[in-house]
């Protein structure tokens, strides 16, 4: 008995599947069609809306990785100034004495800014052990003056921003004692 039920029931089913709709059954479907345009026209707008949001920012992150230094040169733009103008006075005046003060002033005032910006010497001296984190060895010379792994001299200075090093001092070690 179970399965004719289930056979009347496949019937009946198949019936109402080929009725044709009423005027309600209609316009819900004709809702459930616009509600899905409206849905796939969000879409497409949400879509687009976004490849413009990551063209955009794309465009802004270019822009500051080429313009990330511009402060730093504008900055650094008078010692160059001051450069140029103490290298014409040397010409036109024999004057060592001046002309080392000016440089030296020159020199203070491009140290400030990279002081400003954040950027540091590494401060390296003869005798000191070898340090892997911020020196790179040039050479390595057999030595009296220094156990092996020690500098023996800076060839030229490294610098950290903001603790991070940028540029290894570059150094000669000791090979310990020559013989």
């Amino acid at each position: 008995m179970s399965q004719e039920h289930n056979e009347e029931m496949e019937d009946q089913t198949l019936n109402d599947a080929s009725m044709d709709y009423s005027g309600d059954e209609l316009s819900d479907l004709e809702r459930a069609e616009k509600e899905r345009d409206d849905f796939r026209d969000q879409l497409l707008r949400k879509s687009a809306e976004f490849e413009n949001y990551r063209r955009r920012t794309m465009k802004e992150k270019q822009d500051l990785i080429e313009f990330a230094n511009e402060h730093l040169i504008l900055k650094m733009l008078p010692v160059v100034d001051d450069l140029h103008t103490a290298l014409e006075a040397a010409k036109k005046s024999s004057d060592s004495a001046g002309f080392l003060k000016g440089v030296e002033m020159i020199y203070a005032k491009a140290i400030k800014i990279f002081e400003d910006a954040g950027v540091f010497p590494i401060e390296t001296a003869p005798g000191e052990p070898f340090n892997v984190e911020i020196h790179e060895a040039l050479a390595h010379m057999p030595s009296n003056d220094a156990p092996e792994g020690h500098i023996l001299q800076e060839i030229q200075r490294g610098y950290t921003l903001r603790e991070k090093v940028i540029r290894h001092t570059k150094v000669v070690t000791s090979a310990g004692n020559p013989e």
